[in-house]
């Protein structure tokens, strides 16, 4: 089926911004793949595990810091 209405000026511009974000998103793909680098949902889970270990960190490195005052003070 043909549409035998002209096309506007402004549904012709977002048809090609379309076309470009389409193209945009399989080059950063492909590059992506090629360099064998992450997904973005790949990215967002080991940012998320690297976001959850620095807490467990700095938790585990504040009962260290209260372990060793009590240990000192009872010197």
């Amino acid at each position: 089926m043909t549409d035998s209405a002209p096309r506007s000026p402004l549904h012709w511009l977002q048809g090609i911004a379309s076309e470009l974000d389409g193209l945009r998103t399989l080059t950063v793909q492909r590059l992506s793949d090629r360099l064998e680098l992450p997904s973005r949902e790949e990215f967002e889970v080991q940012r998320a595990l690297l976001e959850d270990a620095r807490e467990r960190l700095e938790r585990l490195q504040a009962q260290i810091d209260a372990l060793a005052a009590r240990l000192d003070g009872g010197r």
